[in-house]
């Protein structure tokens, strides 16, 4: 007997079987595939490389500060509000700081730098720096910089160290009335001409940042102008400064235009004591001619209707609103094995040098404790001492600071 038995089809009608790929084809769509994740790495390679050439840091100090003449309460009058200094004790933020750096390649960088401080009346985030610099191609460590924009004017030491870096909270007096906010916009050249001596040589507009009449831009044809030269040996630095310029006095009617003119020099010390640790001395000298705070009060500010009107008083004599300074700091620092550090200052600033009791001297004492790596607790005190006349004599005004800050570091 014959049986015959029938198979049901493998696909349903109208289906075909889909044939292998031929090895070629298969590592065909291999390496394809193994291109497309070269390249996709390629591609997020390319986007961390940019990634890497920024550099992100700052700081923020917070501080109590109480003064001598501190007292419970607080006397708020006038509109707006004024708040007489004799409540001098409050919680703020001295600085907060904010820098992006920007290596955009071997010969060039760009930075910009921000601060929103509680400090004064200004409570805005502000631009402390935006610069380019270009770095000559011709030396292996580009030892020849140009930089231009906004930035620290290059003088002196005191300027160019940054506050996150000063054993003290402030800077000395000299330094704080010759270059109020350390900021300028113009154009510099640094030279490293050996490991040991470097010059630089700017130009600028002359008014600083913060300067209430010019504050963007230089009313006058010529700009200001400095240079120095430091020397380098390691255990001990010198340099000198110069700084040639003019101030303008808005006036209505012909403006006043007086010399502005600075000398300085400054150096530091460097040792190292058995067990303690480094230490160093530190000294800088100012003296020129400037603009005197004193001598503006010899201007007059009439009100009207359209604009306020400033004149100079009647008697006042033009010629003598700037007039000669000097200006100087000595300082001690000692660290105490890895945590703790001793600061100690005595600084003078003469604004007029032909003129008695206006001298301004102060004495600095100061104790850091370093929390951890990014975190530095200090508390200094600051011993004033000016003349203010009164009842027909001169006195000393109770005026001592206290201040406590902690400051965090990235």
């Amino acid at each position: 007997m014959l049986f015959v038995v029938a198979c049901a089809p493998a696909h349903a009608a109208g289906e075909t079987e889909a044939a292998a790929p031929a090895p070629d084809e298969q590592m065909q769509q291999m390496l394809d595939r193994i291109q497309a994740l070269e390249e996709q790495t390629q591609t997020h390679q390319s986007d961390l490389d940019k990634l890497k050439r920024f550099k992100f840091s700052g700081y923020i100090q917070a501080r109590y500060e109480t003064a001598e003449n501190a007292t419970d309460s607080v006397k708020v009058a006038g509109s707006p509000p004024t708040i007489t200094p004799a409540a001098d004790q409050r919680f703020y933020i001295r600085r907060g700081r904010f820098k992006l750096t920007y290596d955009a390649s071997p010969l060039s960088q760009a930075v910009i730098y921000f601060d929103g401080n509680t400090a004064g009346s200004n409570r805005n985030v502000t631009l402390l720096e935006a610069y380019i610099t270009l770095m000559d191609p011709w030396t292996p460590l580009h030892v020849h910089q140009l930089t231009i924009g906004q930035m620290n004017v290059p003088f002196g030491y005191e300027i160019e160290r940054s506050s996150s870096l000063r054993e003290l909270p402030e800077r000395s007096r000299a330094e704080n009335v010759l270059f109020p906010g350390e900021r300028d916009r113009g154009v510099k050249l640094v030279d490293q001409w050996t490991p040991r001596l470097e010059t630089v040589i700017g130009v600028f507009n002359g008014y600083g940042i913060n300067d209430v009449n010019f504050p963007t831009f230089d009313p006058t044809a010529s700009k200001d102008w400095t240079a120095r030269a430091r020397w380098s040996q390691g255990w001990l630095d010198v340099a000198g400064s110069v700084y040639q310029g003019h101030t303008t006095i808005p006036l209505t009617g012909p403006d006043v235009e007086v010399d502005r003119t600075r000398y300085g020099g400054d150096a530091q010390f460097y040792y190292e004591l058995p067990r303690a640790g480094g230490g160093s001395l530190r000294g800088e000298f100012y003296r020129g001619t400037n603009l005197n705070a004193d001598s503006l009060k010899a201007l007059s500010v009439a009100p009207s209707s359209a604009n306020p009107v400033t004149i100079l008083k009647p008697g006042a004599d033009p010629n003598h609103l700037a007039t000669d300074f000097t200006g100087w700091y000595a300082m001690w620092v000692q660290n105490a094995g890895d945590r703790w550090q001793f600061a100690a200052r005595y600084d003078v600033f003469d604004p007029n040098t032909d003129l008695d009791h206006d001298q301004f001297t102060r004495t600095s004492l100061g104790v850091n404790w370093f929390f951890d790596g990014y975190t530095r607790i200090t508390a200094a005190y600051d011993i004033v001492k000016t003349d203010v006349l009164s009842s027909g004599a001169y006195h000393d005004p109770a005026d001592n600071l206290w201040t406590f800050q902690v400051q965090h570091k990235w």
